[in-house]
């Protein structure tokens, strides 16, 4: 692996991240204040939609110009082609068939903004490819600039405004003004593209070429699709599977959750992601297994540990900042340590299967947490909403420690000495779990010491760790 590019990579990206989920959260606190449940229920499944949807306008080209070594440039043009003809073709749909999606959801209101909002759908597919392009040529510092300025523009927009204009549809417009800000800002820093293609993306012509590139790599292009649908639908089932049996007002309450618990998340995983995707693509195995491991050793002595901690901390945070009107959100909070912890060991490696050219692999596995996911929460639903996400929670746990395996099989890794990794830290990690989300309902105390506890033994026994997480955010 390069390590200096993924460090210098995750330095701007993990510390502008921090910024980005500093400010959002400031602006989660009136948000969830000025805005109701039912309109942040409805604002998560436009956005669950919304995405799902992107990831058509694609066919899995964009996985395709970020892994390979040659014809990038026809790669590329098809891309662009691809994405811009199947943004023009879902809107039209979404122009007659919205209202119906949105009585599928239980709610008009829904219907409308995706009936009147699907053109915004050009402006997510455009943003991708500008954003993979930006990775394919490793330029992380302009990327993490434009993430921040679309959350300034975004935030500032939402101030201004939400507080006058309480509706989910300005919610909605202003979120999607920031992704354009976004996208704007790299198309003028990334280098331009040639004139020639430029004329060639509107070109009938070439249309044929791209056409032709499209029917090569068929195979890889549609199982790299399918996985891309299946997992946004998997991630998202919560609300794209039980939004069509519950209120959105509930929608709203996982939504208030999810964020809440994702913040500290969002900042490991969005920096390594988009950092580590490109660049593994372009690493020997032994080296992207040994920076595995070693990223691994972080999450399990430090990333997980912390986001027990912060989940504790939300507890009293909560009711202390919005009084009554969240408190059923408290016990998703918990539950969602379960799903968000195991992330961190998933989504920074999620690509490894298209790098190895096996996306078959992911496919399967893909096929199989949906069914899982699926199954848990209709089945938790004849409890109740909150032991449908417990039920979700525990089993995309499981699925992701099982992907974790998948790729370091792949990547023919030494799965005992892995194995042994995972179950030396186990001990500690149920001890700090059980003694801050359990043992805190009987005194504070508990907790308290749990959490020194841990510091010491971090400051004694773990000062290379704590050294290593310290280098990303300095020099």
């Amino acid at each position: 692996m390069h390590a200096k590019i993924v460090k210098s990579g995750v330095r701007w990206t993990l510390a502008t991240t921090i910024l980005r989920r500093g400010i959002s959260l400031i602006l989660f606190i009136f948000l969830a204040k000025w805005l109701t449940q039912t309109d942040f229920g409805i604002y998560r499944s436009f956005s669950a939609i919304l995405a799902l949807l992107t990831y058509l306008t694609h066919f899995g080209l964009d996985y395709l110009f970020l892994i390979s070594k040659s014809k990038e440039r026809i790669n590329f043009l098809a891309l662009l082609q691809t994405g811009l003809f199947v943004s023009a073709v879902i809107t039209i749909l979404l122009i007659f068939f919205g209202k119906t999606i949105g009585t599928y959801y239980n709610s008009a209101e829904l219907g409308r903004i995706l009936t009147y909002g699907g053109g915004l759908i050009f402006v997510e597919s455009l943003r991708r490819i500008a954003r993979v392009y930006a990775q394919k040529r490793f330029q992380f510092k302009e990327l993490a600039i434009a993430e921040t300025l679309n959350v300034f523009i975004y935030s500032l927009l939402c101030l201004g405004i939400i507080y006058f204009w309480r509706k989910a549809w300005v919610y909605i417009l202003l979120f999607y003004i920031g992704n354009l800000g976004e996208l704007i800002y790299l198309c003028i820093k990334l280098p331009p593209l040639p004139a020639t293609l430029q004329k060639q993306v509107f070109s009938f012509k070439w249309l044929k070429h791209s056409c032709a590139y499209f029917k090569r790599n068929f195979q890889f292009l549609g199982i790299v699709s399918t996985i891309n649908l299946l997992q946004s639908y998997s991630i998202n089932a919560p609300v794209l599977f039980l939004g069509t049996m519950v209120e959105p007002a509930l929608m709203g309450v996982y939504f208030f959750a999810s964020q809440l618990i994702a913040i500290p998340i969002g900042m490991l995983n969005t920096s390594l992601s988009q950092v580590f995707f490109p660049v593994l693509a372009q690493s020997e195995t032994a080296a992207s297994v040994s920076g595995i491991r070693h990223y691994t050793a972080i999450v399990l002595k430090i990333g997980i540990p912390a986001l027990i901690f912060y989940a504790l901390i939300l507890q009293y945070l909560v009711p202390l900042i919005w009084g009554d009107k969240w408190l059923s959100a408290l016990p998703l909070v918990l539950y969602l340590v379960l799903f968000y912890g195991t992330s961190m060991l998933h989504n920074p490696i999620s690509g490894i299967p298209y790098i190895c050219r096996k996306p078959q692999w992911e496919l399967l596995w893909n096929i199989v947490t949906l069914g899982l996911r699926i199954i848990a929460l209709f089945l938790g639903m004849k409890v109740s909403f909150a032991f449908a996400i417990l039920l979700f929670c525990i089993v995309s746990a499981f699925m992701h420690l099982a992907f974790y395996y998948l790729s370091l099989t792949l990547l023919k890794a030494n799965l005992w000495q892995i194995t042994i990794d995972l179950i030396s830290n186990l001990p500690v990690l149920i001890l700090i779990a059980f003694g801050c989300l359990y043992l805190w309902k009987f005194s504070v105390i508990f907790p308290l010491l749990t959490f020194v506890g841990y510091g010491l033994y971090l400051f004694l026994a773990e000062k290379d760790t704590l050294k290593e997480v310290l280098s990303l955010a300095i020099k």
